[in-house]
């Protein structure tokens, strides 16, 4: 038996059947600099006076910085992709904590959700 509590293993796991989730590891798999790029802009608004950002905002501004310095016309980049990303920089780096707001994430698995004790 070891010391890691049950399901402390999961954490670091996409559920199963959740295609944003998995799209998401590709992304990052695909593009390893993409975190680091996300993070050096949060930086700049963070020496520019944020104390909060928006992800959404952060992917139009890399959106927009990439059309402008680079020959990519479309940095191409889901949108569904913006809060796995807050949620990856703020574990990633610690400076980055409560820099975006996050809302809980239901799992998208109905056999992964709580029962209902016979409540309706």
């Amino acid at each position: 038996m070891t010391d890691t509590p049950l399901l402390e293993w999961r954490d670091n796991l996409p559920p199963d059947d959740d295609p944003k989730s998995i799209r998401w590891e590709e992304c990052k798999r695909d593009q390893p600099q993409f975190l680091v790029t996300c993070y050096q802009l949060c930086l700049r608004a963070k020496r520019k006076g944020f104390e909060r950002w928006s992800a959404d905002a952060m992917f139009h501004v890399l959106r927009w910085e990439t059309s402008m310095s680079t020959n990519d016309s479309e940095f191409k980049i889901d949108n569904n992709h913006s809060s796995y990303a807050s949620r990856d920089l703020m574990k990633q780096y610690p400076d980055l904590k409560g820099f975006f707001e996050t809302r809980k994430q239901k799992p998208k698995r109905k056999d992964l959700l709580p029962a209902n004790n016979g409540i309706q």
